[in-house]
């Protein structure tokens, strides 16, 4: 592979950022006025080949000036990117305003159904471009009155300032607490040696996920866990409330100007639920299942922690809080399960993980992956992979693209485990192709000068989920980018990535995906993998209600009518964690001001998380009953090619069918969960 199959670009500079933005707008408009110009009778197949490869390269080219945002190490390149994110929002809401470009691709619409000759010269993949293109403009009100478009217009746009504004701020936040060595009891002598020092006996630990998560899982001293879960559920508080408070009130009014009764209704037309009844039926049935179990979990673990006060000589107060659940769910998984997290974690060294997980790939998706180091990185820690065809009958080798992986944290980086794509599959006018290229942005521990990189279990799983997004973007087919790769229905999105997460739990993976970081030709012993297998469903009841919580927040958030109160978010927050999850929320804190996906392009989507793992579940469930066991290439080309190939040329439900030859159900889901059917 040569950077000339790699289009995105990754060194602008701040001062770049804005220039190339704004030739970038005035040149896609100027192709878009060239489209409208053109008498409606001459538009032709080509012509709007054209227009698809126009989005094509405005797509790659927005990445370049955007994806800065998210990662770069220089402050003012990422506010550069952020602006540049911003105005590209409130441009595409315009161009979500041409009447114009909708009346030639409505006549072109006409002209296809009225003629069957110009019919039979586009593909199905083609002719479901325009279908969606003229969808989406009609989701954008092109059938109101002036006045009221004109006031959408003014919604979606500030609507876009304030997603940006939000995520700027947990992008940036750099909050951290001190604490001495005894008021980190319990804490590894790796994590401890990993903080910075605050003097000569206090130790930073920040809300970067390498800092609070393993200290809400282990940390001994309940003052602690308390003091960090406070200032994890109160982030950005000051700021973020005040602007996820105006865009409940905006969205309101989005879905009230284009006549849908909510938010949610507005959003979920063009999902697999389709109707907000589907999803609170949905809800409230897996609630009705969960709650039994979450209920004798909980008192387990006021049990379990009783013992512990009683041991410790502390007070105990009858009750699980908010800063108790991660570190008694991890201490029962210890002492009942004989699940040994640090023991466990040296077992997986990223280098070691990262050679299992790419050889688990290449065998079931048919791929080889080769590193690139001659392609471009926006930093040192990045390493860039070229993919290809391999082992795949009746297929040639032939390159398919190119992913980079950057897994440490940094100061102002994305503060999660994402991928981005980078730029979209599709044909060009001239039958070339631009090949997919996405970026997986993580957050694992960084190697120390004697250990490298030690993966707790969890995250291993969670490099397997967004390598899963990485696969649906590199294995695309598709010959329109407009359906390149995820671009699928909203609540399908996650079931390709967690199907493949269950190779975390299956022995032939282990074998590949773990050594020992001193010997790596000591895999995984059996009783500790045992005992992974044996605690994945420990919780269950709570912690899937968890996930409902936040699913049903959402969607009480975004079901809010005309007319209806303004809902205070904090208040909403707090009883509905306390119905849901059985634990009170700590006071002071409203954490709508850092869930994150609720500004980012999830609204009203978070339920899609366990609403696809009915489907992910039931496909994995294929692998389960292959003869060939979990690694069965013909199954794993099937599942390619039902699946990964398609993009959003297919329908979910249809894909799902498609793999599975019938009808998809709930029955490998419950199980998956730990629950009976």
């Amino acid at each position: 592979m040569t950077e000339k199959e790699v289009f995105v670009r990754f060194d602008l500079k701040a001062d770049d950022i804005p220039t190339f933005t704004e030739k970038l707008i005035a040149s896609h408009k100027a192709h878009l006025d060239n489209f409208v110009a053109i008498p409606a009778a001459d538009v032709k197949p080509d012509t709007l080949r054209a227009l698809a490869e126009q989005d094509m390269n405005f797509a790659t080219n927005v990445s370049s000036a955007t994806f800065p945002y998210h990662m770069s190490s220089d402050k003012a390149v990422r506010e550069a990117g952020a602006e540049a994110e911003n105005t590209f929002e409130k441009y595409m809401v315009e161009v979500g305003q041409r009447e114009d470009v909708f009346n030639q691709l409505e006549a072109f619409e006409k002209r296809i159904n009225d003629d069957k000759d110009l019919k039979a010269t586009l593909t199905p993949e083609e002719i479901r471009y325009v279908q969606r293109e003229l969808r989406d403009f009609r989701r954008q009100g092109l059938s109101l009155p002036k006045e009221k478009r004109e006031r959408l217009v003014e919604v979606k746009k500030r609507l876009a300032e304030l997603c940006t504004k939000y995520s700027q701020c947990l992008n940036e936040d750099d909050t951290k607490h001190s604490f001495t060595k005894e008021e980190l009891e319990g804490m590894p002598d790796d994590y401890i040696s990993s903080l910075s020092k605050d003097g000569d006996s206090k130790y930073f630990v920040s809300l970067k996920y390498p800092d609070v998560v393993p200290l809400m899982q282990k940390c001994k001293v309940e003052a602690t866990r308390k003091r960090m879960d406070f200032l994890n559920q109160s982030k950005c508080q000051e700021h973020n409330v005040g602007l996820f408070q105006e865009a409940l009130t905006l969205r309101k009014e989005l879905a009230t100007l284009l006549g849908y009764s909510t938010y949610a209704d507005y959003k979920l037309e063009v999902k697999m639920a389709k109707t907000s009844k589907t999803v609170f039926d949905f809800m409230d049935d897996m609630k009705v299942r969960l709650k039994p179990y979450a209920e004798k979990e909980r008192a387990h673990l006021i049990e379990l922690k009783k013992k512990e006060k009683e041991a410790r000589g502390e007070d105990f107060d009858n009750n699980l809080n908010s800063w108790d659940m991660q570190y008694y769910h991890t201490l029962q998984r210890e002492t009942e399960y004989n699940v040994k997290d640090e023991l466990i974690s040296e077992y997986f060294p990223l280098p070691k993980v990262i050679d299992g997980l790419l050889e688990i790939y290449q065998q079931i998706l048919g791929l080889k992956f080769v590193e690139a180091p001659t392609l471009p990185v926006w930093h040192e820690e990045c390493r860039p992979y070229a993919v290809y065809n391999n082992n795949m009958p009746g297929q040639e080798e032939k390159l398919l693209g190119h992913f980079w992986l950057d897994l440490h944290p940094r100061l102002g980086k994305f503060g999660h485990a994402a991928v981005f794509p980078l730029q979209p599959r599709g044909k060009r006018a001239d039958k070339t192709v631009q090949l997919p290229a996405c970026a997986m942005l993580c957050n694992f521990t960084k190697p120390t000068a004697d250990k490298p990189s030690l993966l707790k279990f969890e995250e291993v799983v969670t490099f397997f989920h967004e390598f899963g997004h990485c696969m649906h973007g590199l294995c695309t087919e598709v010959d329109v980018a407009f359906f390149s790769g995820t671009n699928v229905e909203g609540d399908f999105v996650e079931a390709p990535s967690q199907m493949l997460e269950n190779w975390c739990y299956q022995e032939a993976a282990l074998a590949l995906l773990s050594g020992h970081f001193q010997d790596n030709t000591k895999p995984l012993p059996a009783e500790l993998r045992e005992s992974l297998v044996k605690a994945k469903n420990v919780d269950t009841g709570m912690m899937n209600l968890r996930q409902l919580f936040f699913a049903s927040f959402d969607m009480t958030c975004h079901s809010q009518k005309e007319g209806d109160a303004e809902i205070n978010s904090g208040e909403t927050w707090a009883k509905l964690r306390k119905e849901i999850t059985l634990i009170d929320q700590p006071k002071d804190t409203n954490p709508s001001a850092n869930f994150g996906h609720l500004m980012g392009g999830y609204e009203a989507g978070y339920y899609g998380y366990m609403y696809s793992e009915v489907f992910s579940a039931d496909m994995f469930s294929v692998f389960e009953a292959s003869s060939g066991g979990v690694l069965d290439k013909e199954i794993g080309k099937r599942y390619r090619e039902c699946i990964l190939a398609p993009g959003g040329t297919v329908d979910g439900l249809d894909m799902v069918k498609n793999f599975l030859g019938r009808e998809p159900n709930n029955a490998a889901f419950l199980k998956h969960i730990g629950l009976t059917a």
